[in-house]
């Protein structure tokens, strides 16, 4: 499975997920895009993806097809596949009860780790191996204010297939040679 297909099925699952929840106002978008971007003002959370692991081996097949006449040769690897989640919340302290950009990573955590996530990614063809710790590291904005930048990863186990067709042997000649 590639990146973008991994990222077509986990990004739905939060955006409704965030909806469901009270969150309808928040934008969840790739972050590092290639073109320079603003700050967004509205709540925001960012992902991107940190790394590829495979796992094990590959596992190689070779299976003769009927129907086309040709040997089929396919190649599985299994991945885990690493994804940050990080969010930008403004903070007014004239809002005491708005939450925070922690608050929104948490929930995002939390709907991560739902049953009802696990059997969406399950019917994809994905897992979700683990969810990390949460940081709360802290930065200076454009506005010379500390502004709190929270994260975690979470890892996604999907296999990666490649299929293609493999010369097959047609006829062979026997040969007994004297030592």
């Amino acid at each position: 499975m590639r990146d973008n297909e991994l990222i077509q099925i986990f990004l739905p699952i939060i955006k409704a997920g965030l909806i469901d929840r009270g969150y309808p106002e928040v934008l969840t978008v790739a972050s590092n895009q290639p073109t320079q971007q603003g700050i967004d003002t509205e709540p925001t959370a960012y992902f991107f993806k940190v790394m590829d692991h495979r796992y094990g081996w590959v596992s190689k097949n070779y299976v003769w097809n009927e129907l086309i006449g040709e040997m089929v040769h396919t190649e599985v690897q299994f991945y885990e596949t690493s994804f940050q989640i990080s969010a930008l919340v403004l903070q007014d302290p004239a809002t005491p009860n708005q939450y925070t950009a922690a608050d929104l990573v948490n929930e995002i955590a939390s709907i991560l780790q739902s049953d009802d996530t696990i059997e969406t990614l399950y019917n994809s063809g994905v897992g979700i191996l683990r969810i990390s710790d949460i940081t709360n590291g802290y930065f200076v904005d454009d506005r010379d204010n500390f502004e709190a930048s929270p994260s975690f990863d979470f890892i996604l186990t999907h296999r990666q297939t490649r299929t293609s067709i493999a010369n097959a042997l047609t006829s062979f000649e026997v040969a007994l040679d004297p030592v």
